[in-house]
């Protein structure tokens, strides 16, 4: 009997898959939204995600007026954080504390009793930030990047003379940043940055700590290969602009889609993809499961950043 219902179960599977479109393919896994956490709604500043309790943070403006919500991605609910304008985000890991940026400061969310107390820096303008094992930050419209441990700050000197539009820092304490429309990496143990591509990308990180960046015009998503250090491609998004990106719990994907202004959840499904170029941007093609279809697949990928 059970034999029967196996048959059955497998049977059923692939047709409700096909059902389903992929709305991203990421290491030949079709993706497709499982929420919409917002819609019609203009998200400013980064999106920050508690990993331990699955919360996304982020702020949005509706009607002029500036909110700043923390949503429960497990629950599929949310709460008003009590300060309004926010723009920086970044999650500790090990307490679920998040930092943010008012018009000036930096402020510290207690998730716990929905508090937000001034925590440093009252009298300046904080752009972007991330926390790993201390909290990294960038000032608005100034040069360099900086770190902030015990409220007492210090400056990377060898990042001094660049103005930093965004940046991550990868699990090998690695930097990388964006600076006008160029990538850089400043190496763990090295003297001094160096170009890594000559592309604008938006930059991310999952929840092993590994780089990832999202190319604006064809919508292809890379990540760092840590046996060569180079890029590689590892999927794309099917339509508009993923113009923000972070990874859940489950290193599934959470992105604002600019275009329509819409938050998404991704979620797998059971469907496997890939990537192909037809005209300008990127077209996802669902693939019958198979060794040689995979192959196939992979050889068909034909963009220019294939050979990095």
């Amino acid at each position: 009997m059970w034999k029967l219902l196996l048959l059955l179960i497998y049977a059923i599977i692939p047709t409700q898959a096909k059902r389903l479109s992929c709305y991203a393919c990421i290491n030949l896994v079709c993706y497709s939204p499982h929420d919409r956490i917002f819609i019609d709604q203009k998200l400013s500043g980064q999106l920050a995600v508690d990993r331990n309790a699955n919360i996304i943070y982020y702020h949005y403006q509706d009607n002029g007026k500036d909110f700043t919500k923390a949503f429960d991605l497990t629950k599929a609910t949310s709460t008003v954080i009590p300060l309004n304008f926010t723009f920086a985000h970044a999650v500790d890991q090990s307490t679920g504390d998040l930092y943010l940026s008012g018009e000036k400061g930096i402020y510290k969310y207690n998730p716990k009793d929905n508090n937000t107390e001034l925590y440093a820096l009252k009298d300046r303008t904080i752009w972007h930030m991330q926390f790993e094992d201390k909290l990294y930050y960038t000032e608005f419209k100034h040069k360099g990047l900086f770190s902030i441990n015990n409220k007492k700050t210090k400056e990377i000197t060898q990042l001094s003379d660049y103005q930093i539009d965004d940046f991550i820092i990868d699990k090998h304490d690695d930097i990388y940043f964006m600076r006008r429309s160029a990538l850089y990496v400043f190496r763990n143990g090295t003297k001094k940055p160096e170009l890594f591509q000559d592309e604008i990308y938006f930059l991310t990180t999952d929840k092993n700590g590994e780089a990832y960046f999202i190319q604006p015009y064809t919508r292809g998503i890379y990540k760092i290969n840590y046996r060569t250090n180079r890029m590689i491609e590892v999927g794309a998004f099917k339509r508009g602009l993923a113009f923000k990106v972070v990874f859940d719990s489950d290193n599934h994907i959470v992105f604002y889609e600019s275009t329509n202004k819409i938050l998404y959840f991704l979620s797998p499904v059971l469907s496997k993809c890939t990537v192909t170029t037809r005209g300008v941007g990127r077209y996802l093609r669902k693939v019958v499961v198979s060794r040689s279809t995979r192959n196939n697949g992979k050889n068909r990928r034909t963009h220019k950043s294939n050979s990095l």
